[in-house]
């Protein structure tokens, strides 16, 4: 019953009538803005129906546009660059807040800063970073490799530039050094285990902190999902990928509403499949959890 009850609130409402309520606002907002007849909002809502039921010529003004070009689109570059962006996310903050909570342990038990010191570099580094506009790093990077700049290369800039990696990376090391004073962690740092200085592996000091930090971390990462969109939507402007990117500004720029209806849609699929992906993994592991997140 709990199960159902999950993938109802997030296949169903979150996944599925999010993107197509989501889609209906923003098309109608876009035809407000440019001023379009009201014929054309009966037309953009045509073109949506044909698009989810799968039709192979859903474009009304402009046909050609196949449902299935769209989404080999987005599965081909917006949803892969997308994983590993969240990813790569996902290890800068766990390796950055295991260091942070060893150089306190060695800090506090032992004397010694050189650990803590290094560690406050890192974060004044990733600040540095945080400060830089994604634009620019992007830019620099198609100057350099051109449109065939490696995935991961740009899934590192969408995470470092413009702070997701920052505000990552304070969120999980907050919530671990909190945790270093309370009772269950002196007691663990007593039993003799490893540091797990630059990875919070099981069985090791900064991995019993991140057990505990883990299912807080998940609704964290679940609530970045659409921030990481946003950055590889413009990657792939940037880069000329034929991903939804593209597609979304090649529609604005020829107001292809049609065009644009079916970018929008497969965009907030893409955050619905990996926000959903996220939250399944807080499901399975802390259910009780999951319950109190929502």
């Amino acid at each position: 019953m709990r199960f159902l009850r999950f993938l109802v609130r997030e296949f169903i409402i979150h996944g599925i009538v999010f993107a197509v309520a989501g889609t209906l606002i923003l098309s109608a907002f876009y035809l407000l803005s440019i001023g379009a007849p009201v014929e054309s909002y009966a037309e953009a809502a045509r073109s949506f129906f044909l698009l989810i039921t799968g039709s192979e010529d859903f474009s009304i003004a402009h046909p050609g546009f196949s449902s299935g070009q769209i989404i080999a689109s987005a599965a081909a570059v917006s949803l892969p660059l997308t994983l590993l962006s969240l990813f790569i996310l996902t290890v800068i903050a766990l390796s950055a807040s295991a260091y942070a909570v060893t150089g306190r342990y060695l800090t506090e038990h032992h004397k010694n800063r050189k650990a803590e010191r290094f560690g406050g570099f890192l974060s004044s580094v990733l600040s540095v970073f945080a400060a830089v506009p994604l634009f620019v790093g992007f830019w620099v990077l198609a100057n350099i490799f051109g449109s065939d700049a490696p995935f991961i290369v740009i899934a590192l800039i969408t995470v470092v530039l413009g702070g997701l990696s920052w505000d990552a990376t304070n969120f999980l090391k907050a919530d671990m050094l909190n945790q270093v004073h309370t009772t269950h962690a002196v007691v663990f740092s007593t039993l003799g285990h490893g540091l797990g200085r630059f990875f919070p592996l099981p069985e090791t000091y900064s991995g019993y902190l991140f057990s505990s930090s883990l299912p807080r971390f998940i609704p964290y990462l679940a609530g970045k999902v659409p921030a990481i969109i946003g950055s590889v939507t413009i990657a792939e402007i940037v880069f000329s990928f034929p991903g939804l990117g593209s597609t979304l500004l090649d529609a604005l720029l020829a107001t292809n509403t049609d065009l644009l209806v079916a970018s929008v849609f497969i965009l907030l699929c893409v955050n619905a499949v990996v926000a959903f992906l996220v939250k399944t993994v807080l499901f399975l592991i802390y259910p009780r959890w999951y319950e109190k997140a929502i």
